[in-house]
């Protein structure tokens, strides 16, 4: 008898060390940014990849990002009249999912991006 649990135990560890987990970890972002402003922004980076302009009132393609939360910042960075601005991003619940940057407005040189 003594035999069967350990082998029960034995095979509950086993099965523990080599199912495969389920990770809510997020690699994959399909996105898209709309510029809901007056103003243009240069040197646009996302994820720490270079987006390049956002002009007025713009709206860019979806896009897909290989995201590494080790490597890559969830950042907006962009400059408009020689100030730069950043903002942390929202990201998305699931891989895949497709998710829209808004740049709102700027005031008191703090920049508002909603996610969508």
């Amino acid at each position: 008898m003594k035999y069967v649990v350990c082998f029960s135990c034995m095979c509950l560890v086993f099965s523990a060390c080599f199912s495969p987990k389920k990770t809510t970890e997020i690699t994959r972002i399909k996105y898209r940014i709309v510029n809901n402003t007056a103003l243009n922004f240069t040197n646009v980076s996302l994820f720490s990849e270079n987006i390049g302009n956002v002009l007025a009132y713009d709206t860019l393609a979806y896009a897909v990002v290989s995201y590494n939360s080790l490597l890559q910042d969830p950042l907006f960075y962009g400059i408009n009249k020689e100030v730069n601005y950043a903002r942390y991003l929202v990201l998305p619940k699931t891989n895949n999912e497709r998710v829209t940057f808004s740049i709102d407005s700027l005031a008191n040189k703090i920049i508002y991006i909603s996610t969508k």
